[in-house]
């Protein structure tokens, strides 16, 4: 079997054969392994293959590389089968010839298979009432001794409870604990995981000199153990033929013992543990301590997964805490005054972090330009898009650029920095305040509505698609007017879909409509904030499932030049 490096990019396979000789992984052209994710530097890491010998190294990448969840510096790390190895954040499997050789063990699974069975078993329920062990006159010495050892281990293990580690870093004091307690010539720790789940080897140890040997463990097994709670004992001393079936192991053992994770809620792997010297015996009792021991570990184990859940929460809350902070100065909390126009903008976002942008500037020859946009998703790579869609739009607009450059400008940037997965609308228009003509161009936003003084309703539909899927993707420019009293609503998606629990049925545009013809002439906060009030309303006990965004321009009934334009109205022209 080949070494091979085996993954998934945007649900994509991908499989690097690694032949010898020096594989370089990253974004770059003269990358061996490239891979096409901005998290991945374009010099990110080097594998080079010696013969057997497998290595890895990072090369200084921005956002690192892991070996089995450690993070690898610039000194080369040995690859063994079975490892997983994470270039930012695409994660690589490794296979490679001797599968399980980094745990010093050949491992199979078998259906049925075996020359040995199993003589003794134990239920939890037994194990919880105290029906499995000796009878303590029965015990002996050799007994009271196991058990004093046992309970020396446990109070180390309860210390492993305190310690704040990764659940990695906590398997070999867990096999330097089954050492201790059993003294095995081996150890194997499995835990489910994948889909379907299923046990994999996450640890093992081989004591002294003993050979590493062939092992085959029983799916059927397995099976029991993880679904029915059950801890398995086979000795040769004591074994009868059976029939075979649960076996656990096909040749050479001559003890071996084979137990649930369990938590006391789940199961979460299974422990086993063996010895083919003969100078180990386990028996019902060592299984029944066996079995405690495996329970304590599956409770540390656990802890250590929470604990470290939520680590990686307040990690990722302190993360959106700043990107909301940093959004709060970059989207301005009221939009800068416009003559002759009364203006207004608030977003109110989903989560923390939202996609939603809005932003109006002054240009230099006293234009009024404005923009609202919705990146898709929620997040940091939301916000970090939204960011740099405002930088740009605004380094253009005070540059002079007209409406439809930009968004071409923008359009281009954006996919050149994003998959075809973050895109985001986006409407920009540059106001006339003096005759209130606007032209803008709208790149696949909902259509801004005009309330007409009169209570008619238009919009401004699509002259192109969102920014950020096709580079050099076509756009038109377009023009509107705004008359006296005229209102220009622009929003995002979060409010004519706004639904109800289990109802397909949203809020809609005609709702939106009619509620904007009503408050045509309100003071515009109140608009707001009445409209917030319509949609819980509608919503009832669902949940908020967008951000949702509110702009209004009315241009006032005084305004200057108001007369400028003949009939009243200018029709929209396309460009």
């Amino acid at each position: 079997m080949a070494w091979k490096l085996i993954g998934n990019i945007a649900g994509k396979p991908v499989e690097h054969e690694l032949e010898d000789g020096v594989h370089l992984i990253g974004r770059a052209d003269d990358a061996a392994l490239q891979l096409s994710e901005p998290s991945v530097s374009r010099h990110h890491a080097e594998i080079r293959v010696v013969g057997t010998q497998v290595t890895v190294r990072d090369l200084g990448s921005h956002n690192g590389t892991k070996l089995n969840a450690i993070r690898l510096g610039d000194s080369a790390s040995d690859l063994r089968p079975g490892d997983l190895l994470e270039v930012a954040h695409v994660g690589l499997r490794v296979e490679g010839p001797g599968a399980n050789a980094a745990l010093g063990l050949d491992i199979t699974m078998l259906d049925n298979s075996g020359t040995l069975a199993p003589n003794a078993e134990i239920s939890w329920d037994e194990f919880q009432t105290g029906s499995h062990g000796e009878d303590a006159e029965e015990m002996g010495v050799t007994g009271r001794q196991r058990r004093a050892q046992l309970f020396r281990v446990l109070a180390e293990a309860g210390a492993l409870l305190t310690t704040g580690n990764e659940p990695e870093e906590l398997f070999d004091p867990i096999l330097d604990l089954v050492d201790t307690a059993m003294d095995p010539e081996r150890t194997l720790l499995m835990l489910i995981e994948g889909d379907p789940a299923e046990p994999v080897i996450k640890a093992s140890r081989v004591k002294g000199g003993a050979a590493a040997g062939n092992l085959a463990l029983s799916r059927t097994m397995m099976k029991q153990v993880v679904e029915e709670k059950k801890s398995f004992l086979t000795s040769d001393a004591m074994n009868d033929s059976g029939d075979g079936m649960m076996s656990m192991i096909s040749q050479g053992i001559r003890s071996a013992v084979a137990v649930p994770l369990f938590d006391n809620e789940n199961v979460i792997g299974l422990l086993y543990a063996d010895d083919s010297s003969g100078g180990v015996r386990f028996d019902r009792d060592g299984l029944a301590a066996f079995t405690l021991l495996a329970n304590v570990i599956a409770v540390i184990l656990t802890h250590a997964r929470l604990h470290a859940l939520e680590e990686e929460k307040r990690r990722q809350d302190a993360e959106l805490s700043a990107a909301s902070d940093i959004l709060e100065n970059i989207i301005p909390a009221q939009l800068p005054e416009c003559a002759g126009f009364e203006t207004f903008a608030r977003i109110e976002p989903c989560y923390e972090v939202g996609g939603d942008l809005y932003d109006a500037v002054h240009t230099s020859d006293g234009r009024y330009a404005f923009l609202v946009g919705d990146v898709a998703g929620k997040g940091m790579g939301a916000a970090l898009l939204v960011s740099h869609i405002l930088s740009w739009a605004r380094f253009m607009i005070e540059e002079g650029w007209q409406p439809l450059e930009i968004v071409q400008r923008l359009n281009n940037q954006t996919c050149r920095i994003t998959d075809h997965l973050r895109f985001a609308t986006f409407f920009l228009g540059i106001l006339d305040p003096a005759t209130g003509r606007i032209e803008y161009v709208n790149a696949g936003h909902n259509p801004p509505l005009i309330i007409r003084a009169d209570g008619t309703v238009e919009n401004c539909p699509a002259t192109g698609m969102p920014i950020g899927v096709l580079e050099d993707s076509p756009y038109r420019s377009s023009e509107l007017q705004l008359d006296s009293a005229d209102v220009l609503a622009l929003f995002s998606d979060g409010i004519p879909e706004t639904q109800k629990i289990d109802d397909e049925d949203e809020f809609g545009d005609e709702r939106f409509e009619k509620f904007l013809v009503e408050e045509r002439t309100a003071e515009m906060p109140g608009i707001f904030d009445r409209m917030q009030q319509e949609l819980a309303d509608y919503r009832q006990d669902a949940e908020v499932g967008d951000d949702v965004t509110l702009m209004l321009l009315r241009r006032m009934a005084d305004a200057p030049g108001d007369d400028s334009v003949a009939d009243g109205k200018m029709d929209r022209t396309d460009r």
